[in-house]
Protein backbone atom coordinates (compact mmCIF):
# COMPACT_ATOMS: atom_id res chain seq x y z
CA UNK A 1 0.00 0.00 0.00
CA UNK A 2 3.00 2.19 0.19
CA UNK A 3 6.27 2.62 -1.76
CA UNK A 4 9.37 3.91 -0.47
CA UNK A 5 10.79 6.08 -3.66
CA UNK A 6 13.86 7.77 -1.29
CA UNK A 7 15.38 6.36 1.46
CA UNK A 8 17.97 8.51 2.38
CA UNK A 9 19.18 7.46 5.88
CA UNK A 10 18.74 4.17 8.14
CA UNK A 11 14.53 3.29 8.13
CA UNK A 12 13.18 0.43 10.07
CA UNK A 13 10.20 -0.75 11.10
CA UNK A 14 9.64 -1.12 14.77
CA UNK A 15 7.18 -1.63 17.25
CA UNK A 16 7.27 -1.93 21.38
CA UNK A 17 9.90 -4.56 20.77
CA UNK A 18 10.11 -8.22 21.33
CA UNK A 19 10.01 -9.26 25.24
CA UNK A 20 10.14 -12.80 26.83
CA UNK A 21 13.23 -13.90 24.75
CA UNK A 22 15.99 -11.81 26.81
CA UNK A 23 17.05 -15.51 28.46
CA UNK A 24 17.93 -16.74 24.96
CA UNK A 25 20.33 -14.04 24.52
CA UNK A 26 17.80 -11.85 21.43
CA UNK A 27 17.93 -7.72 22.78
CA UNK A 28 14.22 -6.61 23.26
CA UNK A 29 15.12 -3.42 20.26
CA UNK A 30 11.75 -1.49 19.36
CA UNK A 31 11.24 2.12 19.56
CA UNK A 32 14.08 4.25 20.50
CA UNK A 33 12.17 7.25 21.52
CA UNK A 34 8.71 5.11 22.98
CA UNK A 35 7.21 8.25 23.88
CA UNK A 36 7.06 10.16 20.64
CA UNK A 37 6.75 6.65 18.41
CA UNK A 38 3.64 6.08 20.88
CA UNK A 39 2.03 9.47 20.53
CA UNK A 40 2.62 9.37 16.77
CA UNK A 41 0.23 5.84 16.81
CA UNK A 42 -2.23 7.90 18.84
CA UNK A 43 -2.21 10.70 16.26
CA UNK A 44 -3.90 7.70 13.92
CA UNK A 45 -5.61 6.14 16.11
CA UNK A 46 -3.32 3.06 16.92
CA UNK A 47 -3.03 1.39 19.74
CA UNK A 48 0.74 2.52 21.05
CA UNK A 49 2.68 -0.60 19.99
CA UNK A 50 1.30 -0.71 16.56
CA UNK A 51 4.23 -1.13 14.00
CA UNK A 52 5.50 2.32 12.38
CA UNK A 53 8.84 3.59 10.36
CA UNK A 54 11.52 4.63 12.85
CA UNK A 55 14.33 7.13 10.63
CA UNK A 56 17.69 8.53 11.32
CA UNK A 57 17.69 11.98 10.99
CA UNK A 58 16.32 12.02 7.63
CA UNK A 59 13.30 10.81 6.50
CA UNK A 60 11.60 8.72 3.60
CA UNK A 61 10.25 10.04 0.24
CA UNK A 62 6.78 7.17 -0.05
CA UNK A 63 4.34 7.09 -2.22
CA UNK A 64 0.73 6.16 -1.77
CA UNK A 65 -1.11 3.38 -3.45
CA UNK A 66 -4.17 3.43 -1.40
CA UNK A 67 -5.89 5.82 0.87
CA UNK A 68 -3.95 5.92 4.24
CA UNK A 69 -4.06 8.32 6.90
CA UNK A 70 -0.58 8.93 8.22
CA UNK A 71 0.90 10.86 10.98
CA UNK A 72 4.99 12.04 11.47
CA UNK A 73 6.46 12.75 14.86
CA UNK A 74 9.57 14.92 15.15
CA UNK A 75 10.96 18.26 14.54
CA UNK A 76 10.62 18.00 11.01
CA UNK A 77 9.42 19.47 7.70
CA UNK A 78 6.65 17.22 5.45
CA UNK A 79 4.92 17.56 2.60
CA UNK A 80 2.61 16.28 1.23
CA UNK A 81 2.35 16.46 -3.06
CA UNK A 82 5.01 19.44 -2.86
CA UNK A 83 2.98 21.15 -0.32
CA UNK A 84 3.96 21.69 3.39
CA UNK A 85 1.75 20.19 6.27
CA UNK A 86 2.05 19.78 9.92
CA UNK A 87 4.50 16.94 11.34
CA UNK A 88 2.28 15.71 14.93
CA UNK A 89 -1.05 16.48 13.07
CA UNK A 90 -2.87 13.55 11.22
CA UNK A 91 -3.80 13.46 7.79
CA UNK A 92 -5.76 11.45 5.03
CA UNK A 93 -3.70 10.87 1.86
CA UNK A 94 -5.18 9.41 -1.26
CA UNK A 95 -3.87 6.65 -3.65
CA UNK A 96 -0.97 8.37 -5.81
CA UNK A 97 0.06 10.66 -3.48
CA UNK A 98 3.66 11.78 -2.02
CA UNK A 99 5.03 12.29 1.64
CA UNK A 100 7.85 14.22 1.67
CA UNK A 101 9.90 13.52 5.04
CA UNK A 102 12.83 16.34 5.51
CA UNK A 103 15.70 16.28 7.99
CA UNK A 104 15.51 16.79 11.28
CA UNK A 105 15.79 20.21 12.98
CA UNK A 106 16.82 18.71 16.33
CA UNK A 107 16.84 15.03 17.86
CA UNK A 108 18.00 11.98 16.27
CA UNK A 109 15.01 9.77 15.41
CA UNK A 110 11.74 10.59 13.43
CA UNK A 111 8.38 8.18 13.08
CA UNK A 112 5.76 7.81 10.57
CA UNK A 113 2.81 6.73 11.98
CA UNK A 114 -0.17 4.87 9.67
CA UNK A 115 -3.63 4.09 10.24
CA UNK A 116 -3.99 0.16 11.19
CA UNK A 117 -0.05 -0.40 11.49
CA UNK A 118 2.14 -1.70 9.23
CA UNK A 119 1.94 -4.92 8.17
CA UNK A 120 4.75 -7.41 8.91
CA UNK A 121 6.05 -10.83 9.92
CA UNK A 122 6.59 -11.08 13.42
CA UNK A 123 9.79 -12.65 14.43
CA UNK A 124 9.66 -13.45 18.08
CA UNK A 125 6.57 -11.55 18.49
CA UNK A 126 7.67 -8.73 17.16
CA UNK A 127 7.85 -6.30 13.98
CA UNK A 128 11.12 -4.87 15.18
CA UNK A 129 14.03 -5.15 12.80
CA UNK A 130 17.40 -5.90 14.57
CA UNK A 131 19.76 -6.25 11.80
CA UNK A 132 22.63 -8.14 13.27
CA UNK A 133 20.62 -11.29 14.06
CA UNK A 134 18.74 -11.03 11.09
CA UNK A 135 15.12 -10.29 12.57
CA UNK A 136 14.11 -7.65 10.14
CA UNK A 137 16.58 -5.45 7.89
CA UNK A 138 17.11 -1.64 7.23
CA UNK A 139 14.66 -0.77 4.83
CA UNK A 140 15.56 0.67 0.84
CA UNK A 141 14.67 2.63 -2.01
CA UNK A 142 11.78 0.72 -3.80
CA UNK A 143 10.38 -1.64 -0.94
CA UNK A 144 6.41 -1.66 -0.79
CA UNK A 145 5.04 -2.45 2.70
CA UNK A 146 1.31 -3.25 3.43
CA UNK A 147 -0.70 -1.54 5.95
CA UNK A 148 -3.21 -3.01 8.01
CA UNK A 149 -7.03 -2.90 7.98
CA UNK A 150 -8.65 0.14 9.47
CA UNK A 151 -11.76 2.80 9.78
CA UNK A 152 -10.04 5.83 8.75
CA UNK A 153 -13.26 8.28 9.23
CA UNK A 154 -12.51 9.95 12.60
CA UNK A 155 -8.66 9.20 12.50
CA UNK A 156 -7.77 12.06 10.31
CA UNK A 157 -6.85 15.43 11.79
CA UNK A 158 -5.71 14.79 15.15
CA UNK A 159 -3.38 17.54 15.93
CA UNK A 160 -1.05 17.70 19.01
CA UNK A 161 -0.71 21.27 19.88
CA UNK A 162 2.71 22.89 19.82
CA UNK A 163 3.16 23.43 23.68
CA UNK A 164 2.73 20.05 24.54
CA UNK A 165 5.26 18.89 22.09
CA UNK A 166 8.88 16.91 23.21
CA UNK A 167 11.57 19.75 23.31
CA UNK A 168 14.93 17.98 21.78
CA UNK A 169 16.88 20.59 20.86
CA UNK A 170 18.96 21.19 23.97
CA UNK A 171 23.10 21.20 23.91
CA UNK A 172 23.15 19.44 27.22
CA UNK A 173 20.51 16.55 28.85
CA UNK A 174 19.99 15.84 32.86
CA UNK A 175 19.81 12.01 32.71
CA UNK A 176 18.41 10.46 35.79
CA UNK A 177 19.92 7.39 37.07
CA UNK A 178 19.72 4.58 39.95
CA UNK A 179 23.44 3.92 41.46
CA UNK A 180 24.66 0.11 41.34
CA UNK A 181 24.53 -2.78 40.79
CA UNK A 182 28.47 -2.95 40.49
CA UNK A 183 29.42 -0.13 43.00
CA UNK A 184 31.95 -2.30 44.76
CA UNK A 185 34.05 -2.19 41.62
CA UNK A 186 34.35 1.77 41.22
CA UNK A 187 36.14 4.08 43.89
CA UNK A 188 33.99 6.68 45.80
CA UNK A 189 36.36 9.30 43.74
CA UNK A 190 34.67 7.40 40.71
CA UNK A 191 31.09 7.59 41.41
CA UNK A 192 31.93 11.07 42.58
CA UNK A 193 33.50 12.05 39.17
CA UNK A 194 30.63 10.18 37.17
CA UNK A 195 27.51 11.87 39.07
CA UNK A 196 29.61 15.31 39.19
CA UNK A 197 30.48 15.83 35.49
CA UNK A 198 29.26 16.63 31.91
CA UNK A 199 29.82 13.79 29.46
CA UNK A 200 29.52 13.93 25.77
CA UNK A 201 27.90 11.73 23.47
CA UNK A 202 30.36 10.66 20.51
CA UNK A 203 30.18 9.93 17.24
CA UNK A 204 30.27 6.32 17.65
CA UNK A 205 26.72 5.71 19.66
CA UNK A 206 24.32 3.40 18.40
CA UNK A 207 20.93 1.84 18.48
CA UNK A 208 23.00 -0.38 20.74
CA UNK A 209 24.78 1.86 22.70
CA UNK A 210 25.56 5.41 23.13
CA UNK A 211 29.50 5.98 24.22
CA UNK A 212 31.02 8.61 26.09
CA UNK A 213 33.77 11.31 26.39
CA UNK A 214 34.60 12.90 29.36
CA UNK A 215 35.98 12.48 33.06
CA UNK A 216 37.51 8.90 33.60
CA UNK A 217 35.21 7.02 36.04
CA UNK A 218 38.02 5.42 38.60
CA UNK A 219 37.77 1.63 39.11
CA UNK A 220 38.52 -0.17 42.63
CA UNK A 221 40.85 -2.47 42.46
CA UNK A 222 38.32 -4.95 41.43
CA UNK A 223 39.09 -3.52 38.26
CA UNK A 224 36.47 -3.21 35.20
CA UNK A 225 35.83 -6.71 34.59
CA UNK A 226 32.93 -8.48 36.13
CA UNK A 227 31.63 -12.74 35.00
CA UNK A 228 28.76 -11.90 32.49
CA UNK A 229 26.33 -10.30 33.83
CA UNK A 230 22.19 -9.03 33.04
CA UNK A 231 22.27 -5.66 30.83
CA UNK A 232 18.87 -3.74 30.32
CA UNK A 233 18.29 -0.61 28.01
CA UNK A 234 19.73 2.07 30.31
CA UNK A 235 22.69 0.05 31.73
CA UNK A 236 25.72 2.27 32.30
CA UNK A 237 29.03 0.22 31.99
CA UNK A 238 31.91 1.29 32.17
CA UNK A 239 34.96 -0.19 30.90
CA UNK A 240 39.13 -0.33 31.58
CA UNK A 241 39.36 3.33 29.89
CA UNK A 242 36.69 4.89 31.97
CA UNK A 243 34.38 6.04 29.52
CA UNK A 244 30.91 5.11 30.82
CA UNK A 245 28.78 3.40 27.96
CA UNK A 246 24.69 3.28 28.25
CA UNK A 247 23.06 0.59 26.45
CA UNK A 248 20.00 1.38 24.18
CA UNK A 249 17.02 -0.11 22.53
CA UNK A 250 19.64 -2.74 20.52
CA UNK A 251 21.64 -3.39 23.63
CA UNK A 252 23.43 -7.34 24.06
CA UNK A 253 21.44 -9.35 27.01
CA UNK A 254 24.52 -9.47 28.85
CA UNK A 255 27.97 -7.80 29.33
CA UNK A 256 30.83 -8.34 31.14
CA UNK A 257 31.94 -4.26 32.31
CA UNK A 258 30.88 -3.19 35.58
CA UNK A 259 27.50 -1.40 35.51
CA UNK A 260 28.09 1.89 37.85
CA UNK A 261 24.13 2.78 37.24
CA UNK A 262 21.35 2.90 35.29
CA UNK A 263 19.40 5.12 33.72
CA UNK A 264 15.54 5.20 34.12
CA UNK A 265 13.08 4.23 32.29
CA UNK A 266 11.22 7.67 31.84
CA UNK A 267 14.65 9.73 30.77
CA UNK A 268 15.24 6.79 27.70
CA UNK A 269 13.46 8.56 25.18
CA UNK A 270 15.09 12.11 26.04
CA UNK A 271 18.92 10.26 26.06
CA UNK A 272 18.03 8.69 22.87
CA UNK A 273 16.94 11.94 20.93
CA UNK A 274 19.91 13.53 22.02
CA UNK A 275 22.55 14.09 19.07
CA UNK A 276 26.41 13.61 19.13
CA UNK A 277 28.34 16.35 20.94
CA UNK A 278 25.38 16.90 23.69
CA UNK A 279 26.69 16.90 26.94
CA UNK A 280 24.89 14.81 29.67
CA UNK A 281 24.78 15.02 33.50
CA UNK A 282 23.55 12.45 35.82
CA UNK A 283 21.68 12.80 38.38
CA UNK A 284 20.86 9.76 41.29
CA UNK A 285 17.45 9.28 42.03
CA UNK A 286 15.97 6.61 44.46
CA UNK A 287 14.23 3.48 42.82
CA UNK A 288 11.06 4.39 44.46
CA UNK A 289 11.81 8.10 42.39
CA UNK A 290 12.18 6.15 39.48
CA UNK A 291 8.89 4.06 39.98
CA UNK A 292 7.15 7.76 39.81
CA UNK A 293 8.58 9.31 37.19
CA UNK A 294 7.18 5.78 35.01
CA UNK A 295 4.44 6.08 36.53
CA UNK A 296 3.70 9.64 35.79
CA UNK A 297 4.92 9.45 32.33
CA UNK A 298 2.48 6.26 31.59
CA UNK A 299 -0.03 9.00 33.39
CA UNK A 300 0.76 12.10 31.23
CA UNK A 301 0.72 9.33 28.08
CA UNK A 302 -2.94 8.31 28.85
CA UNK A 303 -4.30 11.45 29.03
CA UNK A 304 -2.61 12.27 25.57
CA UNK A 305 -4.20 9.64 24.08
CA UNK A 306 -7.57 10.71 25.56
CA UNK A 307 -7.04 13.99 24.29
CA UNK A 308 -6.18 12.90 21.01
CA UNK A 309 -9.11 10.13 20.94
CA UNK A 310 -11.77 13.47 21.51
CA UNK A 311 -12.28 11.99 25.50
CA UNK A 312 -10.48 15.40 27.11
CA UNK A 313 -11.91 18.14 25.21
CA UNK A 314 -9.44 20.42 26.67
CA UNK A 315 -6.13 19.79 28.25
CA UNK A 316 -5.60 21.26 31.92
CA UNK A 317 -1.84 22.09 32.78
CA UNK A 318 -2.96 20.14 35.56
CA UNK A 319 -3.76 17.12 33.32
CA UNK A 320 -1.48 17.54 30.98
CA UNK A 321 0.90 20.41 30.52
CA UNK A 322 2.74 20.70 33.13
CA UNK A 323 3.55 16.94 33.68
CA UNK A 324 4.27 16.47 30.22
CA UNK A 325 6.43 19.44 29.93
CA UNK A 326 8.79 18.23 32.88
CA UNK A 327 9.09 14.86 31.18
CA UNK A 328 9.80 17.07 28.16
CA UNK A 329 12.28 18.95 29.55
CA UNK A 330 10.47 22.28 28.63
CA UNK A 331 10.52 23.60 32.50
Amino acid sequence: MIELISVPSLLTVQDAGRTGYRRLGVPVSGFMDGFSARIANYLVGNPGDAPLLEFLLAGPKIKFNASVVFAVAGDVEVKLNGVPIEAWRSYWAKRGDILEVGTLRSGLYGYIALAGGIKCERLLGSCSAYPRADLGRPLKTGDRLSVGYALLTGREGRFLPPKLRPNYSRDKVEVRVVLGPDLDHFTEKGIETFLNSAYTITPESDRMGYRLDGPSVEHSEKGADIVTGPLISGSVQVPANGKPIVMMKDAQTTGGYAKIATVISADLSRLAQSRPGTKVQFKEVTPNEALKELKRREKTLEAIKDFLDGKLRAYSVRALGREFLTFAGKV
